[in-house]
Protein backbone atom coordinates (compact mmCIF):
# COMPACT_ATOMS: atom_id res chain seq x y z
CA UNK A 1 0.00 0.00 0.00
CA UNK A 2 2.83 2.73 0.76
CA UNK A 3 4.60 1.86 -2.39
CA UNK A 4 0.99 2.25 -4.10
CA UNK A 5 0.89 5.43 -2.30
CA UNK A 6 4.44 6.27 -2.70
CA UNK A 7 3.82 6.01 -6.97
CA UNK A 8 0.79 8.31 -7.18
CA UNK A 9 2.28 10.93 -4.80
CA UNK A 10 5.42 11.47 -7.36
CA UNK A 11 2.59 11.34 -10.23
CA UNK A 12 1.10 13.96 -8.65
CA UNK A 13 4.16 15.89 -8.26
CA UNK A 14 5.57 15.21 -11.79
CA UNK A 15 1.86 16.98 -13.21
CA UNK A 16 1.81 19.82 -10.78
CA UNK A 17 5.30 20.69 -12.24
CA UNK A 18 3.81 20.52 -15.93
CA UNK A 19 3.38 23.73 -17.44
CA UNK A 20 -0.56 25.12 -16.37
CA UNK A 21 -1.39 25.14 -20.30
CA UNK A 22 -0.11 21.55 -20.28
CA UNK A 23 -2.31 20.56 -17.21
CA UNK A 24 -5.61 22.02 -19.14
CA UNK A 25 -4.62 19.89 -21.62
CA UNK A 26 -4.39 17.04 -19.93
CA UNK A 27 -7.93 17.64 -17.94
CA UNK A 28 -9.44 18.50 -21.48
CA UNK A 29 -8.30 15.55 -22.66
CA UNK A 30 -9.54 13.52 -19.90
CA UNK A 31 -12.53 14.53 -20.87
CA UNK A 32 -12.75 13.99 -24.39
CA UNK A 33 -11.21 10.19 -23.67
CA UNK A 34 -14.35 9.63 -21.22
CA UNK A 35 -16.37 11.63 -24.21
CA UNK A 36 -15.44 9.12 -27.01
CA UNK A 37 -15.68 6.16 -24.78
CA UNK A 38 -19.32 6.31 -24.10
CA UNK A 39 -19.98 7.80 -27.36
CA UNK A 40 -18.25 4.82 -29.05
CA UNK A 41 -19.84 2.40 -26.50
CA UNK A 42 -23.36 3.75 -26.97
CA UNK A 43 -23.95 5.04 -30.84
CA UNK A 44 -23.40 2.41 -33.37
CA UNK A 45 -20.29 2.98 -35.59
CA UNK A 46 -21.67 3.42 -38.80
CA UNK A 47 -23.17 6.31 -36.77
CA UNK A 48 -19.83 7.49 -35.10
CA UNK A 49 -18.04 7.03 -38.98
CA UNK A 50 -20.25 9.74 -40.02
CA UNK A 51 -19.15 12.23 -37.62
CA UNK A 52 -14.75 11.28 -37.79
CA UNK A 53 -15.30 12.87 -41.27
CA UNK A 54 -14.95 11.70 -45.02
CA UNK A 55 -14.41 8.00 -45.34
CA UNK A 56 -11.58 6.68 -47.74
CA UNK A 57 -10.59 2.75 -48.51
CA UNK A 58 -6.70 2.38 -47.64
CA UNK A 59 -5.61 2.96 -51.49
CA UNK A 60 -7.06 6.03 -52.32
CA UNK A 61 -4.44 9.13 -52.08
CA UNK A 62 -3.03 9.89 -48.98
CA UNK A 63 -2.28 14.19 -50.00
CA UNK A 64 -5.77 15.40 -48.82
CA UNK A 65 -4.71 17.39 -46.25
CA UNK A 66 -2.92 20.86 -46.74
CA UNK A 67 0.15 21.44 -45.12
CA UNK A 68 0.09 22.85 -41.44
CA UNK A 69 2.40 25.85 -39.89
CA UNK A 70 5.04 25.01 -37.30
CA UNK A 71 2.66 26.56 -34.31
CA UNK A 72 0.01 23.71 -35.40
CA UNK A 73 2.82 21.18 -35.68
CA UNK A 74 3.43 22.08 -31.89
CA UNK A 75 -0.30 22.20 -30.68
CA UNK A 76 -0.83 18.49 -32.85
CA UNK A 77 2.24 17.21 -30.76
CA UNK A 78 0.75 19.05 -27.36
CA UNK A 79 -2.28 17.60 -28.03
CA UNK A 80 -1.39 14.25 -28.74
CA UNK A 81 1.13 14.16 -25.53
CA UNK A 82 -1.72 15.04 -23.21
CA UNK A 83 -3.90 12.95 -24.49
CA UNK A 84 -1.27 9.96 -24.04
CA UNK A 85 -1.10 11.10 -20.67
CA UNK A 86 -4.52 11.68 -19.75
CA UNK A 87 -5.08 7.69 -21.12
CA UNK A 88 -2.22 6.33 -18.42
CA UNK A 89 -4.31 8.04 -15.76
CA UNK A 90 -7.85 7.81 -16.55
CA UNK A 91 -9.36 5.02 -13.88
CA UNK A 92 -10.09 2.42 -17.49
CA UNK A 93 -8.16 1.35 -19.79
CA UNK A 94 -8.48 3.69 -22.55
CA UNK A 95 -7.78 1.90 -26.09
CA UNK A 96 -6.39 3.34 -29.26
CA UNK A 97 -9.89 4.27 -30.67
CA UNK A 98 -10.57 6.24 -27.99
CA UNK A 99 -7.48 8.27 -28.11
CA UNK A 100 -7.59 8.81 -31.45
CA UNK A 101 -10.84 10.15 -31.67
CA UNK A 102 -10.88 12.23 -27.99
CA UNK A 103 -7.46 13.79 -30.23
CA UNK A 104 -9.09 13.83 -33.55
CA UNK A 105 -12.08 16.29 -31.41
CA UNK A 106 -9.49 18.00 -29.75
CA UNK A 107 -7.87 19.06 -32.86
CA UNK A 108 -10.92 19.67 -34.06
CA UNK A 109 -11.84 22.10 -31.99
CA UNK A 110 -8.44 23.95 -33.08
CA UNK A 111 -8.90 24.08 -36.83
CA UNK A 112 -6.29 21.45 -37.20
CA UNK A 113 -7.04 19.08 -39.85
CA UNK A 114 -6.32 15.44 -39.43
CA UNK A 115 -6.34 12.11 -40.98
CA UNK A 116 -7.49 9.30 -38.31
CA UNK A 117 -6.40 5.55 -39.85
CA UNK A 118 -8.12 2.28 -38.85
CA UNK A 119 -6.08 -1.19 -39.50
CA UNK A 120 -5.99 -4.85 -38.89
CA UNK A 121 -3.27 -7.53 -38.28
CA UNK A 122 -2.10 -10.67 -36.11
CA UNK A 123 -1.28 -10.61 -32.75
CA UNK A 124 2.78 -11.82 -32.07
CA UNK A 125 1.82 -15.35 -32.03
CA UNK A 126 -0.27 -15.07 -34.98
CA UNK A 127 -3.52 -16.65 -33.20
CA UNK A 128 -5.56 -13.77 -33.07
CA UNK A 129 -6.92 -10.76 -35.53
CA UNK A 130 -6.12 -7.34 -33.54
CA UNK A 131 -7.65 -3.79 -34.80
CA UNK A 132 -5.87 -0.49 -34.56
CA UNK A 133 -6.56 3.77 -34.77
CA UNK A 134 -4.19 5.81 -35.37
CA UNK A 135 -4.42 9.79 -35.69
CA UNK A 136 -2.13 12.02 -37.60
CA UNK A 137 -1.66 15.40 -39.01
CA UNK A 138 0.00 16.34 -42.45
CA UNK A 139 3.43 16.45 -40.15
CA UNK A 140 2.66 14.81 -37.13
CA UNK A 141 1.84 11.52 -35.57
CA UNK A 142 -0.58 12.65 -32.82
CA UNK A 143 -1.61 9.22 -31.48
CA UNK A 144 -1.30 5.45 -32.22
CA UNK A 145 2.44 5.39 -33.15
CA UNK A 146 4.78 3.93 -33.97
CA UNK A 147 2.65 1.19 -35.90
CA UNK A 148 3.40 -2.23 -35.12
CA UNK A 149 4.60 -4.60 -38.00
CA UNK A 150 2.31 -6.38 -40.15
CA UNK A 151 -0.51 -4.10 -39.56
CA UNK A 152 -2.71 -3.41 -42.38
CA UNK A 153 -4.43 -0.19 -43.42
CA UNK A 154 -8.32 -0.81 -44.26
CA UNK A 155 -9.88 2.78 -44.31
CA UNK A 156 -8.85 6.39 -43.02
CA UNK A 157 -11.33 9.40 -42.20
CA UNK A 158 -10.24 12.83 -43.06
Amino acid sequence: MKRWMRRKAKKLERFSQLHPTDRTLTYEAAMFLWMARLWLALVPFRKVAERLGKSYPAAAPKNLLGSTSEIEDMVARSVGDAVIRASKNVPYKSVCIQQAVAAKMMLGRRGIPSVMHFGVGRTVDEREMCAHAWLATANVEVTGYPLDEGLTEIAYFV
